[in-house]
């Protein structure tokens, strides 16, 4: 493999994942992580200041979803090249990934020679998905995401302003339950808060 000099950041909530991501890439000697953050806000604070070459962005993050951050990253800085790296494998978390203008994605459970093809693809100016994911593409899976009927029951009172126990009232259910698939649907979704949750609901009409 070709050794190059690029400069990486990582954002991931998992500290030790930051940290083996990073073993990784500089004993490679492909490139340097020289920043890796837990939240977002962190992130961007040093982006005002600094920017990468690449910028590998976990989508699950404490307090935003990296599909925006993505978006926000490159209206402002268009130069950065953003990798998303996660667990999420469904269709439509990579379909708006890529739209918004991911230049890789990445699942977490891919080899680290994987990681290192897609830096490298990038850095070289090309678009790369890893080969579980380009699986997932090739198959054409339905860009919405699969819900129960109670979960699309549980977004449809969401989406029009009901709160928890409202709804646990109108199902007969307990709040502690209804809390429960609140947070199901943020995850099946990949956001974190309600209303991230709403908006991709709306955009795709899912309800």
């Amino acid at each position: 493999m070709k050794k190059y000099i690029i400069d990486i950041y990582i954002v991931d909530d998992h500290r030790m994942v930051c940290e083996g991501i990073a073993n990784i890439i500089n004993q490679s000697e492909i490139g340097h992580v020289s920043y890796s953050f837990n939240t977002l806000e962190t992130c961007w604070q040093m982006l005002e200041k600094r920017r990468p070459d690449i910028l590998l962005l976990d989508i699950s993050m404490p307090d935003g979803d990296g599909i925006s951050f993505c978006q926000k990253i490159l209206k402002h800085y268009p130069k950065v090249k953003v990798i998303a790296l996660t667990i999420h494998d469904e269709y439509s978390m990579i379909q708006r990934m890529m739209t918004c203008g991911a230049h890789a994605y990445v699942l977490k459970n891919s080899s680290s020679g994987e990681l290192l093809d897609a830096i490298c693809h990038v850095w070289q100016g090309h678009e790369y998905v890893s080969p579980a994911v380009a699986e997932i593409l090739d198959k054409g899976k339905l860009s919405s995401v699969i819900l129960t009927e109670v979960e699309q029951n549980i977004l449809k009172m969401i989406c029009s302003g009901m709160t928890n126990p409202q709804i646990a009232t109108e199902l007969r259910l307990s709040t502690e339950t209804i809390n429960w698939y609140r947070k199901r649907l943020l995850a099946k979704f990949g956001v974190n808060n309600t209303v991230s949750l709403v908006r991709i609901a709306m955009n795709e009409k899912i309800i």
